[in-house]
């Protein structure tokens, strides 16, 4: 059959026009995709841009008060009212065991938003008026004001007007002269020259004193001054010291300690704690010398902190962040570790091929909270929601944290559950309802994916909610890392830990840092090897109570060790 060319002709046209219209389709199609990553970009700078802003001018506190969401985010609290009313709920626990003949509950109140954590959480009253120095137990310097005159003209002292300052004496550095007695004898007839027996040096021909050890230990490690500020500081007081001698010392103090004191307190805490905290943070490390060519730069080394339950607090030191790392680090450990969601930590929860029980891993809901709080500065409604939601939770496990670990497990159940229950419901509907790839939807995918973790605090009373503790103990070795900038090796890494170690453990059980350091290090010469875990600060209390105080006044001399002390149960 032949086609008239009319008809060929309008065929043609046509299918050129549906080309066309396929061509334009197919730009129009690449233009809104364009338009849309172009949106989702300009949207995640945005908020990046938001977040910068408050980082830079706003406080870097994570506290979700209601007062503080409502003058930062403005109207989009509208619906939180409800959500509240659902949350109290969900919290309010019956007081009695209901009957059939009991009353009926009354109607609930109209729901308000709940008080912020400072005044829910905290029962101390705060200080008010000037401190009581009368009731300090510093020592005291009594000055006594007469007047010559009355007194010559026969006054009588009645009383004394009394008012009290704070008081500093500068310190200042001393030359201890050890004299060592020589004595003539007769050996069979002859004369020997005898030497009295010395107590054995903690560093063999050591210029500085172990008290000056133990304070730039302190001034370095515990108040974060670098040595060229001590070399300063040590100049003003008449002295003079400079700061590779103090550098080459402290190295030899801390590698000392974390061999002996250290050392037996990350056994303990592997071998006995129930529970452990870790985090881990960066740092600079200078290299070694090179022949020839440019410096090299520094490389980076990690810091890992453990807090074992409230027995240690330990920091260690690791060339490489990585799961070879952690599994030499808690290599034996048995029992609950809490950390955030960094995939080094998988290989605990997995086991070591098969040979060692898996370490249970614990999520941290202060990072979870986190996410939600960086949506919430952003402007997304799903970042409010789900701080409230957070905020609930905290409220209910706040109110049984005096409880003891068996009850406060059974109590969480009851009263706990049931949010964090409603908590991830809420978490999986929210994210199937919300597209993209924003901070909301990162704050939800993060929920989701740990919410294992998250869930394990029910296992043991004695679990915190968080991680925080272990994120305070960092801070040591954030101060530091702004102060001094690097660390001048490897080894004065690993020997800075052990310093890091005990000042950070004898704040955790109120020791003075400097006492503790000097009263240790004259003891560590002579005590007995296998006993170390005695003179940490977790056991020092009790052990200082056996040594004789005399001895270990004196800036030398042999202190008389005491017989093994029953220590305390972890």
């Amino acid at each position: 059959m032949r086609i008239p060319p009319e008809t060929a002709k309008l065929v043609s046209a046509l299918a050129e026009r549906d080309a066309a219209i396929a061509s334009l389709q197919a730009l129009i199609a690449s233009l809104q995709g364009t338009i849309a990553a172009l949106e989702s970009a300009l949207t995640n700078h945005a908020s990046e841009n938001e977040l910068l802003k408050r980082r830079l001018y706003g406080t870097k506190s994570e506290r979700s008060g209601t007062s503080e969401l409502q003058l930062t985010l403005g109207n989009l609290l509208a619906d939180q009212a409800k959500l509240q009313a659902e949350l109290d709920a969900l919290t309010k626990q019956p007081t009695e065991t209901t009957g059939e003949n009991s009353p009926p509950a009354p109607a609930p109140e109209p729901a308000s938003p709940p008080p912020p954590p400072e005044e829910a959480e905290s029962e101390k009253p705060r200080p008010k008026g000037r401190r009581d120095l009368s009731a300090s137990k510093l020592p005291r310097v009594v000055v006594e004001i007469r007047d010559g005159g009355a007194e010559a003209s026969g006054g009588r002292l009645i009383d004394w007007e009394t008012s009290y300052q704070l008081m500093f004496q500068r310190a200042c550095f001393k030359v201890l002269v050890k004299k060592v007695a020589k004595y003539e004898v007769s050996v069979h007839g002859a004369a020997r020259v005898m030497v009295a027996p010395s107590p054995k040096p903690l560093f063999p021909r050591a210029m500085l004193h172990t008290s000056v050890l133990a304070w730039l230990a302190v001034q370095k490690f515990a108040l974060g001054v670098p040595n060229y500020r001590l070399e300063r500081h040590v100049s003003a007081m008449g002295e003079s010291l400079d700061r590779s001698t103090m550098c080459r010392n402290l190295e030899g103090l801390g590698s000392t300690l974390g061999a002996t004191i250290v050392h037996a307190m990350l056994r303990d805490a592997i071998e006995t704690c129930s529970v452990l905290s870790t985090d881990a943070t960066g740092a600079a490390i200078q290299p070694g010398a090179r022949d020839g060519g440019p410096k090299r730069a520094c490389k980076k080394g990690h810091f890992f902190t453990i807090v074992a339950d409230r027995d240690h607090v330990l920091f260690s030191y690791v060339e490489r962040h990585t799961q070879d790392a952690v599994a030499s680090l808690f290599k034996g450990f048995r029992g609950y570790l809490q950390s955030d969601a960094s995939s080094v930590y998988d290989i605990l929860d997995r086991g070591h091929a098969g040979a060692d029980p898996p370490v249970l891993l614990v999520g941290c809901w202060a990072h979870t909270r986190r996410y939600f709080f960086e949506a919430a500065i952003c402007k997304y409604p799903i970042g409010v929601a789900g701080l409230t939601r957070i905020r609930a939770i905290y409220v209910a496990d706040n109110a049984l944290a005096h409880m003891p670990p068996i009850e406060r497990t059974r109590e969480r159940l009851t009263r706990v559950l049931p949010l964090v229950d409603e908590f991830f419901a809420w978490v999986r509907t929210t994210a199937r309802a919300t597209l993209g790839r924003t901070l909301a939807t990162k704050a939800l995918g993060y929920a989701e994916n740990q919410e294992q973790e998250l869930r394990r605090v029910f296992l043991d009373g004695r679990l915190p909610l968080d991680n925080t503790r272990s994120e305070r103990a960092l801070r040591t070795i954030v101060v530091g890392r702004k102060n001094w900038l690097f660390y001048g090796s490897d080894l004065h890494a690993h020997a800075a830990a052990a310093l890091f170690s005990l000042v950070a453990s004898c704040r955790l059980h109120d020791l003075d840092p400097q006492i503790y350091l000097e009263d240790v290090l004259r003891l560590l010469p002579t005590w007995p090897k296998d006993r170390y875990l005695e003179l940490a600060p977790k056991n020092w209390v009790a052990t200082r109570a056996r040594l004789d105080p005399d001895e270990l006044e004196a800036p030398l001399g042999d202190v008389t060790v005491p017989p093994p002390l029953a220590l305390i149960p972890a």
